[in-house]
């Protein structure tokens, strides 16, 4: 009788500890892919999104070239940073460059719960154009129907005798003012007024723009318009404007964009060089004119 009751009791829970460890198991190994693949999983992506990030703001600075020229950048920095693309993954207009990418990430825990691998994408996209706002530009502007093909920035006083060029008021005024800020830069705007500088002064001036050739004398690429990089102290930066027409004296002229100009040398008092494309960190858009880009992330 003892036995039947021994039977019949339901109290004995032995058997219901090893279903509990069994669930606890289950819910541990799930935290545990949760944890560790969901880790894998986010730093894929990023790893991605930077490829991807980096690839189209590469690309993009190629579309001053040729839309192909744009997807050769882009794919091979892609590549470099371990995530290949092809032209299918690609989506290039005049002045932009878009890169989608999806890759297959195999999972280790959350295998025990069936799942062997999963997808992770990536979109970026970035488009280029004019700078609007800027730092580091010369206090010199050029009027913009010398851009792109003009070769000689004659300044005068625009007041005075008519030319392409003209110096720019800063802080303070006076030579000694704007042979620093020719060697500094200053910052500018596209749509505001700025003040000429009235009077040639080029001792001063002359002597900041030498400065500048001088400092490239041992580099090579800085000899020539078409090799001169980031690295070259003669390659300036100036104010495009709309006209000089009218303006005398201490006056005002409209900022209208900018340009970068390749400093061959002086002859009498005019600079001979080439306008170049450049590409530098700023404000773009809303800009019709000038020789700066900037390339910005949109997506």
């Amino acid at each position: 009788m003892k036995r039947i009751l021994k039977l019949l009791n339901l109290r004995d829970e032995s058997g219901a500890v090893l279903v509990m460890v069994a669930i606890a198991m289950v819910a541990l190994l799930g935290f545990t892919a949760l944890t560790i693949d969901g880790g894998r999983l986010f730093s894929e992506k990023s790893q991605l999104q930077n490829a991807l990030d980096a690839a189209v703001l590469a690309g993009a600075q190629g579309l001053k070239t040729s839309t192909t020229e744009a997807k050769a950048i882009a794919i091979d920095v892609a590549t470099k940073n371990g995530f290949p693309i092809t032209e299918t993954d690609l989506t290039v207009t005049s002045d932009s460059i878009r890169a989608t990418k999806l890759v297959n990430v195999p999972l280790t825990f959350a295998r025990v719960l069936g799942k062997n691998d999963a997808d992770v994408s990536a979109t970026s996209k970035a488009v280029i154009a004019l700078l609007r706002s800027a730092s580091g530009i010369a206090p010199i502007a050029v009027e913009e129907d010398e851009i792109p093909d003009g070769k000689e920035l004659t300044c005068f006083n625009p007041g005075d005798q008519q030319g392409n060029c003209g110096f720019l008021a800063i802080d303070g005024s006076g030579a000694k003012t704007l042979k620093e800020a020719i060697t500094n830069g200053s910052t500018y705007t596209v749509g505001t007024e700025v003040e000429t500088e009235p009077g040639e002064m080029w001792g001063p001036v002359s002597s900041a723009i030498n400065d500048l050739i001088k400092a490239d004398k041992d580099k090579t690429q800085c000899q020539s318009a078409d090799t001169a990089d980031s690295t070259c102290e003669r390659v300036i930066y100036v104010v495009v404007t709309d006209t000089f027409e009218d303006a005398s004296g201490r006056d005002v002229i409209n900022v209208v964009g900018f340009a970068a100009y390749w400093i061959e040398g002086f002859s009498g008092k005019t600079l001979i060089g080439e306008f170049l494309e450049r590409f530098e960190p700023g404000q773009i858009g809303g800009v019709d004119t000038g020789t700066i880009y900037g390339v910005k992330l949109v997506e």
